[in-house]
């Protein structure tokens, strides 16, 4: 991917893209926007609530002894820990989505935390191909909204899955009309959930209402192939979901798109 050149970067100042996860955990993002020279406009398009089985998690940790507890997002791993420390922090074996998602376990600075996997790219289909076996037990503390392709995958390899629901994902859409306006000009917006996907589409009221160079940029394919199934365009999103690809793709998109 070709960089900008020092005179697009000079317009670039000038650029918005808006942050649409749940307030609180877009700073990361901001400050990788920033760095690039960017305006930061914050949108929370997304907030977590407690899931149906978020009590039975202390209760599993304790009872079931699995060979793997995976972990899916950050929201999951900030959800387990509560319920780790609950349970009387017992000996785990942790595997994680990816980077961003293992950094909230480590840290704890706590050994026993520290993901004993991570696949090599960061979705479901590499996480059940990849677990590495013998086939046994895993806990899979989820997202209520979270699709089975993770259990369906260990399932066909011989693991069994104890899945509970222990968060949910709920949209956020209400902002002020003065914010839907400045996000609707923004140059680009950032998306890193089907749920915020839905989220943005309902507040402006259909993706024809974006400009046709607004770049939408994705953290992964999940959230990219939920864009494009709502009609948004102008999709980017890196091969491997992370920080770093995530903001190389709004770089890409604004290169190609806002010129």
């Amino acid at each position: 991917m070709d960089r900008l050149g020092a005179g697009s970067r000079a317009s670039a100042s000038r650029r918005t893209v808006v942050l649409t996860r749940e307030r609180g955990k877009n700073e990361k993002l901001r400050r990788e926007v920033e760095k690039r020279g960017w305006n930061a406009l914050e949108m929370p398009l997304v907030k977590a609530v407690n899931g149906p089985d978020v009590r039975k998690l202390p209760i599993a940790l304790r009872e079931i002894k699995a060979d793997w507890v995976v972990l899916t997002s950050p929201e999951a791993a900030t959800v387990f820990l509560n319920g780790w420390q609950e349970a009387g922090e017992p000996d785990v074996r942790v595997a994680a989505v990816g980077r961003g998602t293992a950094e909230i376990l480590e840290q704890q600075e706590e050994t026993r935390l520290v993901p004993a996997f991570v696949p090599s790219v960061a979705n479901a289909k590499h996480f059940s191909a990849e677990l590495p076996g013998p086939a046994g037990t895993v806990l899979y503390p989820a997202s209520a909204k979270a699709r089975t392709e993770l259990e369906d995958g260990l399932r066909a390899r011989g693991f069994a899955v104890e899945r509970l629901n222990t968060y949910n994902t709920i949209t956020d859409v209400t902002h002020a009309e003065e914010l839907v306006s400045a996000a609707l000009g923004a140059e680009a917006v950032t998306f890193a959930s089907p749920s915020a996907v839905r989220a943005w589409v309902e507040i402006i009221q259909g993706a024809d209402k974006m400009s046709p160079t607004q770049v939408v940029a994705c953290i992964g394919e999940t959230s990219a192939n939920a864009c494009k199934k709502l009609g948004l365009r102008n999709v980017y999103f890196p091969e491997q979901p992370g920080l770093v690809g995530w903001v190389n793709s709004i770089e890409e998109g604004l290169q190609q798109c806002t010129q």
